[in-house]
């Protein structure tokens, strides 16, 4: 009998899919299956899949035209023949036991969904993640436990196929966090849920300088599968909150109110943050967004949100671009030429905090190392050679003015943690020149074998 099926979807995936399927071959048990969905890769992804379903007897291969990761993974829910299903997406990888630990306490404690320690690991980072852990301790979790709203990963959680059939629960069709709202569906239709102490999942994280994905942009669509996303959650935790009182809710329970916390958070997250690759039309509707949630949530919440986000200047938001460079904090001189630059300068526009502008001499910015994509960014003046810095001083904006140099990427927290330091501006350079430096050693440290872990 098949006790769990592990469903994976895989788009262009032949850099990072074998560490995946690698780490099901090594598992400590045998009664669970592997189905691979071929969302229409256009590289070696397919052979690689198929070399392992030729193989091992309970990996399965499907291929599809391109159709998108949930369409992928409800592919592969219609095929599974698990009394559990895990999904993991290309590039994770799970423990030796996780399989069995999965199904090991999912039997025990009767769950319908069984939750799992998680790693994070790439090329910057490898650190433990830690929401999980108030959790993973518990043998039977409080639906409305407000930790499982931040935990949205799929690849640690065994759900029972039985919920997902009963209730009929399966990804829409949606540009993006369609994973949120699956795990709240499941959550909400089930009986038990219940943690699993052991790690399960070591979970990839592309390179710094990998930019967002098609998932991850600030774009319009992603904006409004957002705002649809976020609506449903709410409008299920009503309904269950009113299933379980027998009552009408009015909004103001603390669940609830923890629900349009995260809603916002979700918003600034994945959005405000984003500020430059986001158009004028998403910031313009992002502000009304929030207007319009405002109304649900109580000023207490809000002010913990604003407490939590003191690099953004909340509750104003900039929806104009011009207006935000004129309010920058920070103003980068850039002086990396070369191959190395095309890696930094994206290592800069990936920073998680809007508030600051570049200047770039005009023969760097005219090379072929400067990447298209950020050529036309409002917050970037392109100045002659002659006089580089002087000129770029006399025009900045930004209280902290910072020279950069080398070839080393910098880690998307700097420059929100520079905005909130109580460092005079004197000294501001060798503040960020250090930090820096700590997060390029612990990548060197990283490469040698050794891992700093977050505290």
């Amino acid at each position: 009998m098949v006790k769990l099926s592990v469903i994976i979807p895989v788009y262009n995936g032949e850099k990072y899919i074998e560490k995946t399927l690698d780490s099901l071959v090594e598992q400590t048990v045998e009664d669970f299956e592997v189905i691979i969905i071929d969302d229409g890769s256009d590289d070696k992804t397919g052979e690689i899949i198929k070399k392992y379903c030729d193989e091992y007897v309970d990996f399965f291969y499907i291929n599809q035209p391109h159709s998108g990761v949930y369409a992928a993974r409800n592919a592969g829910i219609k095929k599974a023949r698990g009394e559990y299903l895990l999904f993991l997406d290309c590039g994770d990888m799970l423990t030796f036991e996780s399989v069995e630990k999965l199904i090991e306490k999912g039997e025990a404690d009767s769950l319908d969904i069984v939750l799992g320690r998680q790693w994070r690991f790439g090329d910057i980072e490898y650190k433990y993640f830690k929401r999980d852990d108030t959790l993973v301790v518990m043998n039977d979790v409080d639906k409305h436990e407000t930790s499982l709203l931040y935990s949205g990963e799929l690849g640690n959680k065994a759900i029972k196929k039985k919920i997902i059939e009963l209730y009929n629960v399966s990804f829409a069709d949606l540009s993006a966090y369609g994973e949120y709202l699956f795990i709240m569906q499941c959550i909400m239709n089930s009986n038990k849920i219940g943690g699993c102490t052991e790690f399960i999942l070591e979970k990839h994280v592309p390179h710094l300088t990998d930019g967002y994905s098609r998932f991850e942009m600030p774009s319009m669509e992603n904006f409004k599968s957002a705002v649809y996303v976020c609506d449903e959650i709410y409008d299920i935790a009503n309904d269950s909150i009113e299933r379980l009182t027998g009552e009408s809710t009015d909004g103001d329970e603390a669940y609830l109110q923890a629900v349009m916390y995260h809603s916002y958070a979700l918003m600034i997250e994945n959005f405000y943050r984003r500020f430059w690759f986001a158009g004028e039309d998403v910031l313009e509707n992002m502000r009304e967004e929030f207007k319009r949630m405002s109304v649900k949530i109580k000023k207490e919440k809000f002010e913990q949100l604003v407490k939590d986000n003191p690099d953004l200047r909340l509750p104003y938001i900039y929806v104009n671009k011009d207006e935000a460079v004129s309010e920058s904090l920070i103003s980068v001189m850039f002086d990396v030429s070369g191959e190395h630059m095309t890696d930094v300068i994206k290592s800069v526009y990936l920073q998680d905090y809007p508030f600051f502008e570049v200047f770039i001499r005009r023969s760097d910015f005219e090379s072929g190392y400067f990447p298209e994509e950020l050529k036309n960014m409002k917050n970037l003046t392109v100045i002659d050679e002659k006089d580089f810095f002087r000129s770029a001083r006399a025009k900045a904006h930004g209280k902290y003015v910072l020279t950069l140099r080398g070839k080393d990427v910098i880690d998307y927290r700097v420059f929100s943690s520079l905005a909130v330091s109580k460092i005079p501006a004197s000294f501001i350079q060798y503040e960020f020149a250090a930090r820096r430096r700590t997060l390029q050693a612990r990548k060197s440290l990283k490469d040698r074998g050794l891992n700093i872990k977050d505290k």
